[in-house]
């Protein structure tokens, strides 16, 4: 069950990151008009918060024991990750975005996100970077080498996110998430599915063994 649990929530968390890259790009490139490009970032952003908690949990549950730390502590801050983000987006999807349709955006400016210098801008920055040290925090547990990679991959990204406060151009060397995170969770996802089972690497001084996360699937 822990393995079909893992398995869902992944995919769920590469299907609503790709949900919001996409939306993300062609507002870049000016396709899509205000407020639907706001509308369909955020949307999918508010999904992929509880998304990724949901994965963390399992990856907790299926860890060995001298990794449960590494993997609590994942689980942990991406629950401070999906709170915070989470905030922000219900605000823009059912404060902002209704005012700014209806002309009267101006008062609730302070609210809006996420330009340079807005309050929640600074919030959602946060979460995010929460979110990459979850990943790091939670590279160590899986034995699969591009896992592991790509999970630290994008946890080192974290000092690119919160530092766009100071320096804005560093969101060039975040958008990296774009590609980071989805091809985590994706591998996250095929490690759950393997059989007999996803295994969780335990490495001590003087052994190497793997726990089974799930030998009923």
């Amino acid at each position: 069950m822990t393995n079909r649990f893992g398995f869902w929530a992944a995919m769920a968390a590469v299907v609503t990151s790709v949900a919001y890259g996409v939306p993300q790009l062609l507002q870049v490139a000016g396709v899509l008009p205000d407020p639907w490009d706001r509308i369909f970032i955020f949307a999918p952003s508010l999904a992929l918060a509880p998304s990724f908690v949901l994965t963390m949990a399992a990856v907790h549950v299926a860890a060995s024991a001298p990794w449960k730390a590494f993997s609590l502590g994942a689980l942990g801050v991406s629950v401070m990750y999906a709170t915070l983000v989470s905030i922000v987006y219900v605000t823009q999807l059912s404060v902002v975005i209704p005012h700014d349709i209806r002309g009267e955006g101006a008062a609730v400016a302070f609210l809006a996100c996420c330009g340079q210098g807005q309050f929640l801008t600074g919030v959602d920055l946060l979460g995010y970077t929460l979110m990459s040290i979850a990943t790091l925090l939670a590279a160590p547990v899986f034995s699969g080498r591009a896992v592991r990679w790509w999970m630290a991959g994008n946890g080192i990204l974290a000092p690119f996110l919160i530092a766009q406060l100071a320096w804005p151009s560093l969101i060039y060397a975040g958008a990296l998430w774009l590609i980071s995170f989805p091809v985590a969770m994706a591998l996250v996802a095929i490690r759950f599915t393997r059989e007999p089972a996803a295994t969780v690497e335990v490495r001590g001084r003087n052994f190497d063994a793997r726990l089974t996360l799930d030998s009923t699937g």
